[in-house]
């Protein structure tokens, strides 16, 4: 009698642990992160990440990916600069979105998380209302409301009862650009480095927290990966569908390199600034009204992109104290003697001096290749500043 009865417990223990095993397959849905390495266009140079999820129900294998746009919109680019693009959520046939990626030679790498029935139920089902037509638009914002930024709220806020949180894995202190440098130096885009951190407003460099560390499809990944949930891991497992079989990117020789071509033009005009024969004289003049019209038109993009653009990140931008759109008038006004102008040039060449030291302490907030433009800049607002023939 005793046997029957140990025998029956095991028996039900048994049922239990097999309905239990049951109910966590019950929805027949798989989740996973899939994350692309980043290309060798502009585009594509920070990679790019989608959910994947699988329905043996419905027999689906379907891509959700939030980074698509219409190109062939005949505002495009004007939308593109003003910061009123619109992405959208399409979806894609799993082998489709491989096929793509396999063309480019592209490496994609799938996490498949661990998650309840309810959890994956949830996240299809939010899918499935953000796919419609009046859904899927978003205003996109690359470091605040992208692709993956997306994707790891939709990771990481599903369940509010029973939220995971992602370890910290940056380093302290750890900035926006600090991030975008390390995928530009990577790809050998030195002038594309340059062009991007003239725009980016001083909030880039901000310590990011772990949430926003993960603005970046690798970044994402890497937050899933050292996730916890419960007492297991959120990802459940991992698999490379593609290895990642690009060239290498061609280096730039330093003769081309933005800190080459204004350092360059920085030592010919100081240079010329110790010459005072005829043509010395006529070339220097040209050079000053050069560099002036050029920082001066600078600073109108700069303040565009600040207050006539949605681009958040474009705001407060420091390159305005060295590119001020006032240096264009100061261009046509360097041969009509005026007090205004002595006296502007001698503070705006005492404020670049400051400028410099300050970037100087805090590296990377100014591009490295401007430098010497701004040391030009200040050098010769001091000599014009004492040129009684000019000021």
């Amino acid at each position: 009698m005793r046997f029957l009865k140990v025998y029956m417990i095991a028996w039900i223990l048994l049922l239990a642990s097999g309905s239990s095993h049951a109910a966590s397959d019950s929805s027949r849905l798989q989740v996973s992160l899939i994350t692309c390495a980043p290309g060798v266009e502009l585009y594509s140079v920070f990679g790019h990440t989608a959910l994947r999820i699988v329905d043996t129900a419905a027999n689906t294998d379907i891509i959700y990916n939030y980074g698509t746009f219409n190109f062939d919109d005949p505002d495009f680019y004007s939308k593109f600069v003003r910061g009123k693009l619109m992405y959208f959520l399409s979806q894609q046939s799993f082998p489709d979105f491989l096929y793509e990626y396999a063309y480019f030679k592209r490496g994609v790498t799938e996490q498949v998380l661990q998650l309840s029935p309810i959890e994956k139920k949830e996240i299809q089902l939010s899918l499935f209302k953000n796919v419609r037509e009046e859904n899927r638009y978003y205003k996109y914002d690359f470091l605040y409301d992208n692709c993956a930024t997306r994707l790891r709220d939709i990771i990481f806020k599903t369940n509010k009862d029973n939220a995971f949180e992602p370890s910290a894995f940056a380093e302290k202190g750890t900035t926006f650009r600090d991030y975008l440098h390390n995928y530009l130096s990577r790809a050998e885009m030195q002038w594309t480095t340059l062009g991007i951190d003239l725009l980016l407003g001083i909030g880039v460099d901000k310590t990011m927290t772990t949430a926003e560390c993960m603005f970046l499809p690798d970044y994402l990944a890497q937050g899933v990966f050292l996730a916890v949930k419960g007492k297991g891991k959120l990802v459940e497992r991992d698999q490379v569908h593609l290895p990642n079989a690009q060239d290498l990117p061609i280096k730039l020789p330093f003769w081309q390199t933005p800190l080459f071509f204004f350092s360059f033009l920085a030592f010919l005009v100081i240079l010329s600034s110790f010459f005072r024969s005829k043509g010395m004289v006529s070339f220097q003049s040209i050079m000053d009204r050069i560099i002036f019209v050029l920082s001066g038109l600078i600073g109108l993009l700069l303040l565009f992109m600040w207050f006539g653009t949605d681009h958040k990140s474009f705001a407060n931008n420091l390159n305005l104290v060295w590119a001020m759109p006032i240096n264009l008038l100061v261009a046509f006004s360097l041969n009509r003697p005026q007090q205004w102008l002595k006296k502007y040039l001698r503070y705006y060449s005492l404020l670049l001096l400051v400028l410099m030291v300050a970037v100087l302490l805090h590296p990377g907030i100014v591009n490295l290749g401007l430098y010497p433009l701004i040391l030009v800049l200040s050098f010769r607002s001091w000599m014009l500043s004492r040129d009684e023939k000019k000021c």
